[in-house]
């Protein structure tokens, strides 16, 4: 009798401790998320890495819980993209020259001024007297005035684009000049293309950025240009035009080589007789001297 109450005893300790590793079972399944494990694997073994960097960021600012391991294992591809586009970005430094008209965006001019450039200042007075005096001279009032003056041959149109130069975008000026005028634009853009010419600075252009004005064009100038010439300017008879900027074809060409250069022919070209020059605080401007 005390040998069968004591195995009865046994069978219930057995049942009891069953019940409790049953319990402890649920517990632990209600941990684990349905199909992962504790390493964060799927029951596939594919690492469960399946939000976007975006959608993680979203859930742990909403209080979410977000497993470390998701997060360490989206970590690393971000870094492995890294590499690639730095790569992309250090060999288009080094790459061939963008192609295109100038100016090139992203590419800082080099200025042309006072500031830059050491000229001799011819005064005003004798830029109006040649303006005055030069061959077909005469004062362009409006936009009729200046298709007449075209259409008789006294005005010349100034092509977008020349051996050395290119125009700017004209906002207060339009693309004509006496003959006389665009005979030395074009000897000076000439002989800046030549200097340039199979150096390491080739490529480089002189940009003009203003030409003849009708008298409109120059009262809208003065309001927002107080530099601008209050009456009849050189403009207005289209003896004049101003150098600015010289554009670079790519950041490997310096500003020293091709200033330099231009400063040069300017100061032959003035010391020859051949043009007047007022440096500006921001351009040279330009009237020819001899017809």
């Amino acid at each position: 009798m005390q040998k069968q109450k004591q195995k009865r005893l046994r069978w219930d300790r057995i049942a009891m401790v069953g019940g409790v590793a049953l319990v402890a079972a649920y517990g632990l399944a209600a941990v684990v998320p349905d199909g992962q494990d504790y390493d964060g694997a799927d029951s596939e073994g594919r690492v469960a890495s399946v939000l976007a960097p975006e959608d993680v960021l979203e859930e742990v600012t909403e209080g979410v819980y977000a497993a470390p391991i998701m997060v360490q294992e989206r970590a690393e591809p971000e870094k492995a993209k890294e590499i690639p586009v730095r790569s992309t970005i250090e060999s288009a430094a080094v790459g061939p020259a963008p192609s295109g008209p100038l100016p090139r965006k992203g590419i800082a001019p080099c200025s042309c001024s006072k500031y830059t450039m050491k000229l001799a200042r011819n005064p005003y007075t004798q830029h109006q007297k040649r303006a005055r005096s030069l061959p077909g001279s005469f004062f362009v009032k409006n936009d009729s005035e200046l298709q007449a003056g075209f259409g008789r041959g006294d005005l010349v149109r100034v092509p977008t684009v020349g051996k050395g130069y290119h125009l700017d975008r004209l906002t207060h000026s339009e693309p004509f000049l006496l003959p006389a005028a665009f005979d030395v634009l074009k000897e000076m853009a000439s002989r800046f293309h030549k200097a340039m010419d199979g150096t390491s600075d080739e490529g480089a252009s002189i940009r003009i950025t203003s030409l003849t004005r009708t008298q409109s064009q120059q009262r809208k100038l003065r309001r927002r240009n107080a530099n601008a010439f209050n009456g009849q300017s050189t403009h207005n008879y289209g003896a004049s035009f101003d150098v600015a900027f010289i554009d670079r074809p790519n950041e490997t060409v310096k500003c020293g080589g091709p200033s330099w250069a231009l400063q040069s022919i300017l100061q032959d070209m003035q010391k020859n007789g051949q043009i007047l020059v007022i440096p500006e605080g921001n351009c040279m401007h330009i009237t020819p001297r001899n017809s």
